[in-house]
């Protein structure tokens, strides 16, 4: 798995409800997912008949141990995961009336992703996502867990809540896990390391595509050019996308040359800030384009990433080195070579959150 990749990825928090206070009064833990223990290992997991161990720890269990002694904790199931009763909304919704926070667990069965696991539609399964609506008429702040091995479809639940944590399947200790991301004692770090469409039209949908004749100025570019008609063509979340309780302001960005030949290569050197209240870990990603070449090219591929972490008002400086290998790439004849030309460097915090960019040249 690429190391860009983290467990416990934070999609949304506009409202700042995250972290959760430990002393919270009242929490209602709602959903399918919150005690379901086999959910936890995902598909590809090898304990098939012993599914519910006390090695497992449930959602539920993770909460339970994290809040403080006065916490009152209340579950309601709401639905199951991929059948269309209502029965438990009235439930669900009393429950959540009666706390001070609301936290919703939802997503696919462990076995709905995996081999031979296809599913034309990928949205969340059941009336999982109409619970959601239901419940944030309650007024109450809300916070989403969605649980899955694969990117999901849920516009409306992104569109309309905004707080979103995305599980995927984090094995035995995903209680503890969840628990230390929601109540601030780890400061979520994750990014994407894939995009996440706006639906099942889209895909294939990649950060590193190929430009077109006539590509979109932006998502609003829509006259005769390649773009959908109906729908934006960027995507909900995009290629190393992922929140964290601080923010990180870059600067300064440096390159040691700014023309070199096949022998020589590029120090690129930029400072990062922790500009927050709360220390965290950054994944700063540096992305090139090459300009022109005798085949096409794509409009940026990731060359580097560095995990930093900062307390909080500290900055460091972050280096990463541009040779010929790292412009290299296959021709028609299936060979290894690099091209004279000119090249994008562009650094930031995903794909699309670009925050610094500079140039170079290649001379035969």
């Amino acid at each position: 798995m690429s190391p860009l990749f983290a467990d416990d990825l934070q999609l949304k928090n506009e409202n700042k409800v995250l972290p959760l206070s430990k002393e919270t009064k009242t929490i209602a833990f709602i959903g399918p997912m919150v005690k379901f223990k086999r959910a936890n290992h995902g598909f590809w997991a090898i304990d098939l008949k012993d599914v519910d161990s006390t090695y497992i720890v449930s959602q539920w269990e993770g909460i339970q141990k994290k809040v403080s002694k006065n916490t009152k904790l209340l579950y309601a199931k709401g639905c199951g995961i991929n059948d269309s009763s209502k029965d438990g909304f009235k439930e669900a919704i009393d429950v959540a009336n009666q706390a001070d926070v609301v936290i919703v667990s939802v997503g696919e069965k462990y076995d709905m992703s995996g081999e031979a696991k296809s599913r034309s539609s990928i949205t969340i399964p059941g009336v999982q996502e109409e619970l959601i609506k239901e419940l944030q008429k309650t007024g109450k702040p809300i916070v989403i867990l969605i649980n899955a091995g694969r990117p999901l479809v849920f516009n409306w639940t992104s569109d309309n809540m905004p707080t979103i944590v995305y599980t995927w399947w984090l094995g035995s200790e995903a209680g503890n896990a969840i628990a230390d991301v929601l109540f601030g004692d780890y400061n979520p770090s994750g990014k994407l390391p894939m995009s996440f469409p706006r639906t099942e039209g889209q895909i294939p949908i990649y950060y590193n595509h190929y430009n077109t004749g006539r590509p979109a100025k932006d998502d609003n570019d829509k006259t005769y050019v390649s773009s959908y008609i109906d729908l934006q063509n960027s995507p909900k979340f995009p290629f190393g996308y992922g929140l964290s309780y601080t923010s990180f302001t870059y600067s300064d960005l440096k390159l040691s040359k700014n023309k070199i030949n096949r022998n020589e290569e590029i120090a690129v050197s930029l400072k990062i800030t922790n500009s927050g209240k709360m220390a965290g870990e950054e994944v700063v990603q540096l992305y090139l384009r090459d300009r022109f070449a005798s085949i096409v090219r794509p409009v940026k591929e990731l060359k580097g990433f560095n995990k930093i972490a900062l307390q909080a008002g500290e900055t460091r400086e972050v280096k990463f080195i541009i040779n010929n290998e790292t412009i290299s790439f296959y021709n028609n004849n299936i060979e290894l070579i690099s091209e004279a030309g000119e090249f994008d460097v562009m650094v930031g915090s995903s794909s699309e959150d670009i925050r610094l960019n500079s140039e170079f040249e290649l001379v035969d």
